[in-house]
C-alpha cells in the first residue's frame, strides 16, 4: 500500500497509508494530514488515487506552493521515491518497498546452500530502512532476507542481519564504523530498535519495524 512519510528539517514525524480516495493536506482539523503550522495553508494539497497503482497530487491553493523534487507543481502523476515539500516540512512518496541502485546498494551475502538461499528470498519483509538525506531522501530499503549489506562499495559498509530475536547492525568495512543516533558502534553488533538513527558513509536512515 502506497504511504507518505512526514518529516521535518529530516526527522520523522509520522507515516501516513493512503487508504483513500481522497488524501487532503493543511492545515484545518478536518484534514487527512494535518499539520499544524502557519507556514501550511488550510487546505494546501489533494492526493487522489487514480487507480489501483496510480496517484496525483494537486495544488489547492496558490499562495502557499506545492514542490515536488523541488520543482513547483499544480497537478503531477507521482512515483516511487518523489519528495514533496509543503512549507517547511516534507512528504516522502513511496510504495511498500524499493530495491536501490548502486549509490546505495544493499544485497545479500548468504553462506548457506541453494535451497535455505532460496527459502530466505520467498520472506516477507517485516522491517525497513528509511534513507533521510541526499538524492535518495524517503527512499526505502526492505529488510526481508536474512543479511542486507548496507553502503558503498569499496567505503563504509555495514550488515543487517535479520534474527529470531530482532535486526542486528554489526561492521562490515571501511575508515569508519556505523552510527547509531550518534554514537558509533564499534564492533559490536547493536539490536536495531524502532525508530534508530543510522549513519553509514554519509548516509543517514532511520530504521522501522
Amino acid at each position: 500500500m502506497p504511504k507518505l512519510t512526514l518529516s521535518f528539517k529530516g526527522h520523522v514525524i509520522d507515516v501516513f497509508h493512503l487508504e483513500k480516495e481522497e488524501t487532503r493536506v493543511g492545515r484545518d482539523e478536518g484534514c487527512d494530514i494535518r499539520i499544524d503550522s502557519l507556514a501550511i495553508a488550510p487546505q494546501q494539497a489533494l492526493i487522489r488515487q487514480i487507480d489501483d497503482e496510480n496517484h496525483e497530487l494537486t495544488a489547492l491553493d496558490s499562495a502557499f506552493p506545492v514542490l515536488v523534487n523541488h520543482d513547483k507543481i499544480e497537478t503531477t502523476p507521482l512515483s516511487h521515491g518523489d519528495v514533496i515539500q509543503i512549507g517547511k516540512h516534507t512528504l516522502s512518496f513511496s510504495e511498500d518497498v524499493m530495491e536501490l541502485g548502486t549509490d546505495l546498494s544493499t544485497d545479500l551475502r548468504q553462506r548457506e546452500d541453494e535451497s535455505s538461499q532460496s527459502n530466505d528470498n520467498d520472506l516477507p519483509a517485516s522491517g525497513i530502512l528509511q534513507i533521510m538525506n541526499g538524492e535518495n531522501f524517503g527512499r526505502i530499503i526492505p529488510l526481508k532476507r536474512n543479511m542486507t549489506r548496507i553502503g558503498h562499495v569499496g567505503g563504509d559498509c555495514a550488515m543487517v542481519s535479520k534474527r529470531d530475536d530482532g535486526f542486528f547492525l554489526s561492521f562490515l568495512e571501511g575508515a569508519h564504523p556505523p552510527i547509531v543516533n550518534r554514537h558509533a558502534i564499534g564492533d559490536e553488533s547493536y539490536r536495531l530498535n524502532e525508530g534508530d538513527i543510522i549513519e553509514v558513509g554519509g548516509t543517514k536512515m532511520q530504521f522501522h519495524a
